[in-house]
């Protein structure tokens, strides 16, 4: 039932016995404010509902319709006033009116108070429904959605008060008038360096969405601008999402050709702001129902969705789908009941390290008529009971389409609230601390020929996770856990086997963080070998010559430098000669040189410091005539995988011969 029509159910029409002329005005005074109600002229209501309770204070139904309309208009305190003032004058006059008390507790944020009503509410289940004055039809259907929503708005109360501890103190902007306007600007996305924004605008006419973009410059975002006719139709458009990868977007598509539903979820190329191959994405997601509103992983693996398809728990629910080997996405699975209510939930934003989902919800426990939350993926690998983002986001109005920033620090929001310029706008909200559970760093990879510096399609074996295949460009993208070790592997004909580890620092995500796998093509040469007479009669000139083919060598040795400086002791310069002079003569392939340093400091001095020192080694080697060409350095930074600090000051140095 629609949500006026219960919030009318409880002022509509509870039987009051009046007698003579005022009492009855009173009670037509009730019944215009209650068409007023269903009209959603708030105002005029309650002026019509004080009407009728000068003329008689009894009309419990006239004050609580007050109450309601008090609430339409997000003045929480004034409803609060006047339905405890119905219970005060009769504790039995609604059932239903004890859980309504305890949900505007919790958006007052008096999250224990809230309890205490909606145990009452609970309690007073054991008696009859006739005890109560409003027991008519309206009433207990009312009922009985309060009591579906029941235990899950106790939980809500008590993971709130654990959890919006994260979100105190945050401050909120609106974009401003170049980005919103008096209609309707929502669904916002930017690049990882938030320096570009895609977001959704809703036409003067109220019937065509469009994709606009804008950039920001030193004085803020300049003024949005459609994306252009290649994207954008006389049909709707918008509702995007950046993988981050910077490569490509998913955004909804409706009622155009190839649309399996009233709207699908399809995907583009994207450079800059311009968008290239739209098409729809592959395999199930999309049915013959509504599709909408996706987000995607961080490594573009798992997208998740909202549709109102069979096999949901009502409304709309929060879908998601696995990308297959193929390329094509998976049958998809529903959220579950932690997540979906009988009601709506949509615009689902997954976090970097897939662990906190974000999603819009009018089935949840809320602040107002629609809100954001958050749920949290927990060991076993469950969706936790979301927690509500708090009156600082959520007003008593819209508020919806949450997307984090990809260093978790700045979240953004469409909402309603009477302070924008008109309808939806787009508003910016600063975290104190970064929002996530565990820092996460994009990597991206390049797979090169180390002599010609040709990119190499191939596909990267790494450990602990599925393998990559790169693309033309020899080119990869892959979210990693920051402090963490990447370990590869390559096996191309015509190269030798590659493997090599990859520290992984902490990184703001505003740029890659870029590293190389550099092959070594495999040179074989002839060995002369005394030429052998051929006794072959019909050949007698006929010579044969062999083949020897050689294998690759691994020399590595790690050597030890001074804390804070890119100077060996004499004792580990030693060392180092020593070290050479054993592959004196060999037929070097390849030389890898990685440089660290230990944890004192900041990442940035001791990831210019662990560069200098492999600088340093790679120096004495081109003095001693190895070739620059056939050198590879890097500099990881702090590393931590010895006890001992001093052995974390070092260079690892891999040399790879032909023998």
């Amino acid at each position: 039932m629609h949500k006026l029509l219960l919030l009318l159910s409880f002022c509509c029409f509870a039987w009051i016995e009046l007698s003579g002329q005022n009492l009855v005005m009173a009670a037509q005074f009730t019944k215009e404010g209650d068409i007023a109600f269903t009209e959603k002229k708030y105002n005029k209501a309650i002026k019509l509902y004080k009407q009728a309770l000068a003329i008689s204070d009894s009309l419990h139904a006239a004050r609580r319709g007050m109450g309601a309309a008090f609430e339409q208009l997000g003045n929480y305190q004034q409803a609060l006033n006047a339905y405890l003032k119905v219970v005060e004058l009769s504790p039995k006059f609604s059932r239903a009116v004890y859980y309504e008390i305890g949900q505007l507790y919790y958006k007052m944020g008096q999250k224990m108070r809230a309890v205490t009503y909606f145990q009452q509410f609970q309690r007073l289940q054991l008696l009859e429904d006739l005890s109560f004055t409003a027991n008519g039809l309206h009433e207990q259907t009312l009922e009985a959605g309060y009591l579906e929503k029941l235990p899950n708005n106790i939980r809500a109360c008590t993971v709130s008060q654990d959890t919006n501890v994260l979100l105190k103190d945050v401050s909120v902007y609106n974009l401003g008038s170049n980005i919103n306007d008096k209609h309707d600007q929502y669904f916002p996305c930017l690049t990882n360096d938030q320096s570009l924004l895609f977001y959704t605008r809703m036409s003067a006419t109220g019937r065509d969405e469009d994709l606009y973009y804008s950039i920001h410059e030193v004085n803020g975002w300049r003024r949005g601008e459609n994306v252009g006719s290649t994207f954008n139709t006389k049909l709707d458009e918008g509702m995007s999402t950046l993988v981050r990868d910077g490569r490509r977007m998913f955004f909804t598509a409706c009622k155009r050709e190839d649309v399996i539903g009233v709207c699908d979820i399809w995907e583009a190329q994207i450079e800059g702001y311009e968008i290239k191959e739209v098409k729809p994405i592959q395999g199930h997601p999309n049915s013959e129902k509504w599709e909408s509103q996706a987000a995607i992983s961080c490594d573009g693996r798992t997208l998740y969705f909202s549709s109102i398809r069979e096999g949901g728990l009502g409304g709309a629910d929060i879908w998601y789908s696995k990308k297959m080997l193929d390329g094509s996405w998976s049958p998809p699975k529903n959220m579950g009941p932690n997540i979906n209510t009988a009601q709506d939930e949509e615009s689902p934003f997954i976090s970097n390290d897939g662990r906190t989902l974000f999603f819009t919800s009018t089935g949840h426990l809320s602040l107002g008529d629609q809100d954001i939350f958050m749920s949290f993926l927990n060991e076993k690998g469950v969706w936790e009971l979301p927690t509500n983002l708090g009156p600082e986001i959520n007003s008593p109005f819209t508020e919806r389409c949450f997307y984090l920033s990809a260093d978790g620090r700045t979240g953004y929001f469409a909402s309603n609230r009477p302070e924008g310029f008109g309808g939806m706008d787009i508003y910016q909200v600063q975290f104190k601390e970064p929002l996530y559970s565990e820092p996460m760093t994009f990597v991206e990879g390049f797979v090169k020929d180390s002599v010609s510096e040709k990119p190499i399609q191939t596909i990267v074996k790494i450990t602990d996770r599925e393998s990559i295949q790169t693309d033309q460009d020899g080119r990869f993208f892959i979210c990693l856990p920051s402090i963490s070790l990447l370990k590869t592997e390559a096996n191309v004909n015509g190269y030798l086997p590659y493997s090599r580890n990859f520290n992984i620092p902490v990184w703001d995500n505003k740029r890659f963080y870029s590293l190389e796998l550099r092959l070594q093509p495999v040179y074989v040469k002839p060995a002369e070998v005394p030429k052998i007479k051929n006794t072959n009669i019909g050949n007698p000139d006929t010579t044969v010559t062999s083949m020897k083919v050689r294998k690759p060598q691994r020399y590595n040795k790690s050597f030890l430098f001074k804390f804070d400086s890119d100077e060996m002791e004499i004792s580990e310069q030693d060392k180092l000669d020593a070290f050479i002079a054993t592959i004196a003569g060999k037929e070097v392939q390849r030389i890898e040189i990685d440089g660290y340093a230990d944890d004192v400091g900041n990442n940035g001095y001791n990831l210019e410091l662990s560069e200098r020192r492999a600088k340093k080694i790679a120096l004495y080697l081109v003095d001693k005539g190895y070739p620059v060409t056939r050198i590879a350095l890097k500099g990881y930074g702090e590393s931590t995988d010895e006890a001992i600090k001093k052995l974390n000051r070092k260079v690892e140095l891999k040399i790879i011969t032909l023998e």
